[in-house]
């Protein structure tokens, strides 16, 4: 019976109203072997998919046919700050070029093409009739138009069709984190965490041994890979991207306003050490070119003198070591005699002072005299366990550590200008983890810039004790008397309905032994009694007519300060009584030092 009749009985079948007892026994059978006609292709698909696929596969490949290799391309981890915006990320692409001499002539195969890249057909095609041997498109195509162009590749085995992966990074924050974030660029990683992370964030490229079947799909065969993917890491930063863009840009209106050198900022966490900003001007734009020394980020990695604002290290370390009490007072005739040279105070006698007008007026007589009591070698040892003579170690390249000259040979003019925060140099974020101790009871905290590198998470760690609770609220009391009192030279800090501990500085830069310029220095607490952050903020050379920290690097704390009562919704203090409008941006603290 052949299919004819089959059709012919079905006919009969339907007009006679359904089917007789003889028409059903007699397409019983053939119903029997067309259903044991495609169980049995089944069983046979299914005995090469999936019972005997290994051996299937793995006969293609030791006989060479159809046999492939396909590269793998690993994914460059992104950038995350604490809240979650994208600090940098990849955006795959990839530059397309053809070879005409080595592709199909086809042109069902320039229609497919067309269909993979978006380029229309004529524009492929054209290069090869105008004799042309190859073309390069100068705007590549995406990640998914590249996937369509490979299987294309493989059903046509179109040979001369090129591939090269090109890697775009674009930077959300632009100028604003480069600093932090570095730069990649033409697949090299320039600076910042992109350079000292490339091996964590960009992964490894993998390829793969299979074969293409009938219809040209690659299959991969398991255990074969001649090199394995690892998918770059992913990495989060412990910066506050609002704090970061705020301390961005008031850095640069200081430094562009004071017709400085350059500047920095650094807010820190004080019972974590999480760095939450750390801004630095100049820098660059990712999008545009490097100039000399924009890609210099003072803040971690330029040296400067403390200055004035070591006045409350000081003074902490010698009433921990008894050198003096809490309720002792001391006469400032406006200088001080140590072995070869008159140290002077710069407004000058102070007269009769308490620990509290001492810090307030920044008296340099006092600084000495309590440097003296600490001594050379506990000075040196002081230093160096408040971490300001090692790298930080934030996992950025090229990371600074302070000095602080072990040999000098005029060791008791060290020793008095230690007091005030001169001769020793460190870093910024060095210096503002140091004086983080005095927010937290005491206790330092390692600075932490990296919270997580892909699944692993950096350890929030102790750097030991620096001062005794007492003394460390005793200290920050006093760095309140700064801007709350009128005889402090932050009193044009202050911002309504909070109290805030501070302390200005402002040290001499010496070359060759002989004095060139100043750094303006402002550090302090927000808010003062349990401070969310550390702030401190170093201005470099300012050379527009006022150097004082407080005129100079205070307008910076202040704006910084009201974005973190802002950013985490502190409450106003409330024993504190309002002292008439709100601070603006733009201030003046008259002759603070």
């Amino acid at each position: 019976m052949d299919w004819g009749q089959v059709k012919d009985m079905s006919r009969r079948i339907k007009k006679s109203g359904g089917p007789s007892k003889s028409a059903v026994a007699m397409t019983r059978p053939v119903g029997w072997m067309l259903g044991l006609g495609f169980l049995a292709a089944a069983l046979s698909q299914a005995n090469v998919q999936v019972v005997n696929r290994r051996t299937v596969m793995t006969n293609a490949l030791e006989k060479g046919r159809y046999e492939i290799e396909d590269d793998l391309m690993a994914r460059r981890g992104s950038i995350f700050s604490s809240d979650g915006m994208i600090m940098a990320q990849n955006q795959d692409v990839y530059r397309f070029q053809l070879f005409y001499d080595r592709l199909p002539k086809s042109p069902g195969f320039f229609a497919e093409l067309s269909l993979a890249t978006g380029i229309s057909v004529d524009d492929l095609r054209r290069p090869a009739m105008l004799g042309e041997k190859k073309r390069a498109w100068k705007s590549p195509i995406v990640g998914s138009e590249a996937k369509a162009v490979r299987s294309l590749m493989r059903r046509w085995n179109a040979d001369g069709v090129s591939l090269e992966k090109v890697l775009v990074r674009s930077y959300p924050l632009g100028w604003t984190a480069s600093g932090i974030v570095g730069l990649v660029r033409a697949d090299k990683a320039i600076n910042g965490l992109e350079k000292s992370l490339d091996s964590e964030m960009g992964g490894q490229d993998g390829e793969v041994r299979g074969f293409i079947d009938r219809t040209g799909a690659f299959m991969a065969v398991e255990d074969h890979d001649l090199q394995k993917l690892v998918q770059g890491k992913d990495v989060t930063l412990t910066i506050d991207s609002i704090l970061q863009n705020e301390a961005s840009l008031a850095v640069r209106h200081a430094v562009e306003s004071n017709n400085a050198e350059s500047g920095a900022a650094v807010a820190i966490d004080p019972k974590t050490g999480d760095i939450l900003a750390m801004a630095n001007y100049p820098t660059f734009d990712p999008e545009g070119t490097i100039h000399d020394n924009e890609d210099m980020n003072v803040a971690y990695r330029a040296l400067f003198e403390p200055g004035s604002t070591f006045k409350v290290m000081t003074l902490a370390k010698t009433l921990d070591m008894g050198g003096y009490g809490q309720h002792d007072r001391m006469q400032c005739g406006g200088s001080i005699t140590v072995p070869g040279k008159t140290i002077r105070c710069s407004h000058g006698a102070h007269g009769d002072i308490d620990w509290e007008k001492a810090i307030a007026e920044s008296c340099n007589v006092a600084a000495s005299r309590w440097a003296q009591k600490i001594g050379t070698a506990e000075m040196r040892q002081f230093v160096t366990d408040l971490g300001l003579l090692e790298k930080p170690n934030l996992g950025l390249p090229w990371e600074m550590a302070g000095r602080h000259n072990e040999n000098d040979p005029a060791k008791a003019m060290q020793l008095a200008n230690n007091g005030f925060g001169q001769a020793m140099n460190a870093t910024p974020v060095a210096l503002a983890s140091a004086y983080s101790s005095l927010a937290n009871g005491g206790i330092r905290m390692n600075p932490r810039l990296l919270s997580k590198v892909g699944d692993q998470e950096t350890p929030v760690k102790e750097a030991g004790r620096i001062f005794s609770v007492e003394t460390s609220e005793y200290v920050r009391e006093l760095m309140i008397a700064t801007i709350e009192k009128d005889f402090g030279t932050g009193k044009g800090l202050r911002i309504s309905g909070y109290q805030l501990a501070g302390k200005t500085g402002t040290a001499q830069k010496l070359q060759g032994g002989r004095m060139v310029g100043y750094v303006s220095n402002f550090v302090g607490m927000v808010p003062a009694h349990d401070p969310k952050a550390v702030i401190l903020v170093m201005i470099n050379d300012p050379k527009g007519g006022s150097y004082y920290g407080g005129s100079v690097a205070g307008p910076v704390f202040a704006r910084l300060a009201k974005t973190v009562i802002r950013r985490y919704g502190i409450a106003p203090d409330s024993e504190r009584i309002p002292r008439g409008p709100k601070l603006p941006v733009e201030i003046s603290a008259g002759d603070g030092r």
